[in-house]
C-alpha cells in the first residue's frame, strides 16, 4: 500500500513539475516583442455630404504588448491599390502615441471627382525597430473612399449593431441620417472612442434606447402605410453576428434583400 501511495505522489509531483516548466516557458510581451495590428481587415469611409477638397482618414491599429512613455512610428508599405500613393492620397501620420494601446494610421485624400465614385489602397504593416510582425490577417487592410453610404467606423457602428439594426445596407444608412441627421453618422456610447476620435459625439444608453423605439416606429408607420412598398435593404445588405466582422463578410441574402423592419432590433 504504502509503495502504490509512494508512485502517486511521484506521479502528482512529476506533473506539477512538468506544469511549472511549461509556465516557465511562457514568457510575457516585453517592448523588444511589441507588434501592431490592424483592427479591422476593410476600412471604408463616406466622403458623402463632404465638400473639402482633402479629407483626413483615421485607420485604427492596435498594440500588442505593453505602451511605453514614447510615441513608436509604424513602418507603412503601400502596394496592389487602383489609388496612387502622392497623386490619389498622402499618408500623413503613423504612430502609436505614449502610453496607449491604439494608434491610427491617417491619410489624407483627395475629393472625388464626378467620375470616379470610389477608390482604394491597400496598407500593409511593415516590421521596424519598434515591432515586429504581427499577426498575418491583421498585416493589410484594404481602405476605400466613397461618395456612396458606407458602414461607419466601428466606434459608431458597435452601436448601431447593438441599439438599432444588427444589419447593415445603404437603404437603413440612408434612412438613420434622414431621421437623426447627419450627425448620426458620429453618434457613440464609448467615451473612449471620443478619446481617440474627438470628432464623434457621445450619446447615453437612454439616447439609443430612444433611438431605437423612434427608428422603429417610424418604419413601422412607413410600411403601414404603403404595404406594396415597404421601406427594404439594398442589394449590399450583409447580416452580422459581431460589430467587429468586416464589410464583406456578414452573411448576405438569397435573393431579394429583407424589409429593414423585420432585421432592426426590439430592445
Amino acid at each position: 500500500m504504502m509503495k502504490r501511495y509512494s508512485i502517486l505522489f511521484a506521479a502528482i509531483a512529476a506533473i506539477m513539475s512538468f506544469g511549472s516548466c511549461q509556465k516557465d516557458t511562457i514568457k510575457s510581451y516585453s517592448v523588444e516583442n511589441c507588434a501592431v495590428n490592424f483592427e479591422s481587415r476593410t476600412n471604408t469611409f463616406s466622403l458623402k455630404g463632404i465638400s473639402d477638397d482633402k479629407i483626413r482618414l483615421n485607420i485604427p491599429v492596435k498594440l500588442v504588448g505593453p505602451p511605453v512613455e514614447y510615441d513608436r512610428e509604424i513602418t507603412v508599405e503601400v502596394k496592389d491599390s487602383s489609388a496612387v500613393l502622392g497623386r490619389d492620397f498622402t499618408i500623413v501620420s503613423s504612430v502609436i502615441s505614449a502610453d496607449t494601446m491604439r494608434g491610427a494610421i491617417e491619410i489624407e485624400v483627395n475629393k472625388l471627382t464626378e467620375d470616379v465614385s470610389e477608390r482604394a489602397c491597400v496598407l500593409y504593416i511593415k516590421p521596424n525597430d519598434s515591432f515586429r510582425a504581427g499577426v498575418p490577417d491583421y498585416q493589410k487592410t484594404i481602405v476605400k473612399w466613397t461618395e456612396l453610404y458606407a458602414r461607419p467606423t466601428e466606434g459608431v457602428w458597435r452601436y448601431w449593431f447593438l441599439y438599432i439594426c444588427p444589419a447593415y445596407s445603404q437603404n437603413l444608412h440612408r434612412l438613420i441620417v434622414e431621421e437623426f441627421g447627419l450627425d448620426a453618422e458620429r453618434y457613440t456610447l464609448g467615451q473612449s472612442y471620443v478619446k481617440n476620435d474627438p470628432t464623434l459625439i457621445f450619446k447615453s444608453p437612454t439616447w439609443w434606447y430612444s433611438a431605437d423605439r423612434q427608428f422603429r416606429e417610424s418604419v413601422s408607420a412607413h410600411d403601414a402605410e404603403h404595404p406594396d412598398d415597404p421601406y427594404r435593404h439594398s442589394a449590399d445588405y450583409e447580416l452580422f453576428k459581431s460589430y467587429t466582422i468586416p464589410v464583406g463578410e456578414g452573411q448576405k441574402a438569397e435573393g431579394t434583400p429583407p424589409t429593414i423592419l423585420e432585421t432592426l432590433r426590439n430592445l
